[in-house]
């Protein structure tokens, strides 16, 4: 009896030993994970990586600059001409936007216009058939639901 006692004590100790292992190893990794979610500690491992890629990603973020088309000007212009040519250039400015509008609209409504005509035009289609079938062949009835009706094919048996 006194080794049933022994043993168990022995299985106690062992098992507050695994314990105390496995609550170290569960505080190490908790550590580890997050030293490698860390994002300061990357930047200053390798600060010029980190420089490289900010500047990538910047340079990814901001948009182009516009280009300037440059406007002929005249020397000595006269009121009307200077007059004649704004107007025109408002109206040249006016017209891709309108045409561009105008072609996202039909671009828009396009599709959805072409999935309805192709929807009829299958209706139709299948009702037209259904209706040369019915009349040049003549439709067929369909038999009776159960044996044994008026109507239902009889078989003759010959003894």
């Amino acid at each position: 009896m006194a080794t049933a006692t022994n043993n168990a004590d022995e299985l106690r100790i062992q098992m507050a030993q695994i314990r105390r292992d496995l609550h170290a190893d569960v505080r190490d990794v908790v550590a580890n994970a997050e030293a490698v979610a860390d994002w300061r500690r990357y930047i200053r491992m390798y600060p010029w990586a980190a420089l490289g890629v900010s500047v990538a990603a910047g340079y990814l973020v901001v948009p182009r600059r516009r280009q300037v088309v440059p406007v002929p000007v005249a020397i000595a212009p006269d009121a009307a001409e200077v007059r004649e040519v704004l107007e025109q250039a408002k109206e040249e400015a006016k017209e891709p936007a309108r045409k561009g509008l105008l072609a996202s609209a039909v671009g828009f409504v396009a599709p959805v216009a072409m999935r309805a005509a192709q929807g009829y035009a299958a209706q139709y289609l299948e009702t037209w058939i259904a209706q040369q079938q019915a009349t040049a062949g003549g439709a067929t009835p369909a038999p009776p639901e159960r044996p044994g009706s008026p109507g239902w094919p009889q078989e003759k048996t010959t003894f």
